[in-house]
């Protein structure tokens, strides 16, 4: 099977939902710091659609090319601050919303535990 690729993002939800289905009998602590978990990474995941997030921070991108054995720098193109179309930004709300909600549902554990 040459094709095949292990995604392991599939065992985290796998593990997720069960953790829900089983959140009447864990204690309240587990559930909040799953679902808060759970919320970090999916705004997290939506801040790098946004294209706003990475480890470059605000730095220039540079272009490097070579010519006769000479390192050339050049600047590349400038950084996007934001989407151009509907359909580009659609991901981005689709994280953002179930991120939202999945810490407010962490908020409401912690709240009815206090």
């Amino acid at each position: 099977m040459r094709g095949f690729r292990f995604d392991w993002r599939w065992l985290i939800l796998i593990g997720f939902i069960a953790l829900l289905a089983n959140a009447g009998s864990l204690p309240w602590p587990v559930t909040a710091l799953a679902l808060t978990g759970a919320g970090g990474a999916m705004l997290w995941m939506a801040w790098r659609s946004w294209g706003l997030g990475g480890w470059s921070g605000g730095r220039d991108t540079r272009r490097v090319t070579y010519w006769r054995g000479t390192r050339i720098e050049t600047q590349g193109p400038p950084r996007r601050a934001r989407l151009a179309t509907w359909t580009e930004l659609a991901p981005v709300v689709v994280y953002a919303l179930l991120g939202t909600a999945l810490l407010l549902a962490a908020l409401a554990v912690l709240m009815r535990a206090l």
